[in-house]
């Protein structure tokens, strides 16, 4: 049984491997490279049951192998009497077993407490997941969506959230994963040692999408990471007003798990959808009844404040509301680029020529 479940933990691993990292080094046939000050201890662990499970399941195959030629029938004859009991071999196949048991208890206890134990010095940022996206927001007022920056060399507290569904937050490189659970809060902590760019999965199936619900963790160098994220705390009030709609591409990455670019239809409208009838009169479902709306800036308003209002008909009800998420200015610069769409973005989603 054991190393059954040491087999397909073991595959789930294996397919890790693909996805890269800046630095390939430290990668194993089994896990990606561990880039946290904990991988190493997880891995050990790891490694410690694994090659525990491969002996014994060497050791149990050569012996049936061995049993099934030596005492093969070659002959016809009658049957010899076996044994029916062997204290020395019950005491042994009961005591080994029991020691190594207690002693993959002792080093697997002795790395949770310490992926449990946050350090007083840790740098925090609150995550929240939702189908099928993730908001990482820092304590500077800087929020990322599907981004998450961290500085190399000091620990990182993650506070998770879930605004939907059961989610989880899992990055392979730091060995860390922990559940998003919805009405309640998780934590997770992790200290990179390494700069680079890594991924972030969401590992508990949460819809449709759920395959698609990724992210990339950047490590930065400490100055780096300030002069980072400092920037991202003020930019969308550095953007001219004339260029606002431009701003909305950045946004728009919190609306990519359901909406799309490129007229495909996710599990909300295309903004080409809605950009197409802007200034036309829309048929919504209200309520147990239809209503009228006219598409335009009230009406991109309230789709992101109170998405539950008012629905385009065939499309269910499941998208968010984003109220106190956004700024007022990124509202309207998610309102600016729907109306003025063509002017960001051709029908296939890229942008068009002077746009970056």
């Amino acid at each position: 049984m054991t190393a059954t479940i040491l087999g397909s933990t073991a595959a789930m691993l294996a397919q890790l491997a693909p996805f890269r990292s800046d630095d390939a080094a430290g990668r194993t046939f089994w896990l990606p490279p561990g880039v946290s000050s904990e991988a190493a201890q997880v891995d050990w662990v790891f490694y410690l049951i694994y090659w525990i499970c491969l002996f014994f399941f060497v050791l149990v195959v050569a012996l049936m192998v061995l049993f099934a030629w030596k005492y093969r029938r070659t002959r016809a004859g009658t049957w010899a009497p076996g044994p029916t009991h062997n204290t020395p071999i019950e005491v042994t196949w009961t005591i080994i077993p029991l020691l190594l048991v207690i002693v993959i208890f002792y080093v697997g206890l002795k790395g949770y407490v310490n992926l449990i134990e946050v350090p007083a010095n840790a740098y925090e940022v609150n995550v929240v997941a939702r189908k099928w996206t993730w908001e990482f927001r820092h304590r500077n007022g800087a929020t990322e969506a599907n981004v998450l920056k961290v500085p190399r060399g000091q620990p990182v507290r993650l506070t998770i959230q879930s605004d939907d569904v059961l989610h989880s937050v899992f990055i392979p490189a730091f060995r860390i994963k922990q559940d998003a659970v919805p009405n309640r809060t998780t934590y997770a902590w992790f200290q990179a040692d390494r700069a680079g760019t890594y991924q972030l999965f969401c590992t508990e199936y949460c819809g449709t999408q759920h395959s698609s619900m990724t992210a990339m963790v950047l490590v930065l160098e400490p100055e780096e990471f300030e002069r980072q994220i400092a920037a991202d705390a003020a930019w969308i009030d550095q953007v001219p007003e004339e260029q606002l709609h431009m701003a909305g591409f950045r946004l728009f990455a919190r609306c990519a798990s359901c909406h799309s670019l490129d007229g495909r239809r996710l599990t909300g409208p295309s903004f080409w959808e809605t950009h197409d009838k802007w200034g036309t009169s829309q048929t919504l479902e209200a309520g147990t009844g239809t209503v009228s709306r006219v598409v335009d800036e009230n009406y991109i308003r309230d789709s992101i404040l109170i998405p539950q209002q008012d629905i385009v008909p065939t499309y269910p009800r499941s998208m968010p509301s984003f109220q106190g998420q956004l700024k007022a200015r990124e509202l309207d610069a998610l309102i600016a680029f729907i109306r003025r769409l063509d002017e960001v973005v051709d029908r296939s989603g890229k942008p068009v020529s002077g746009v970056n």
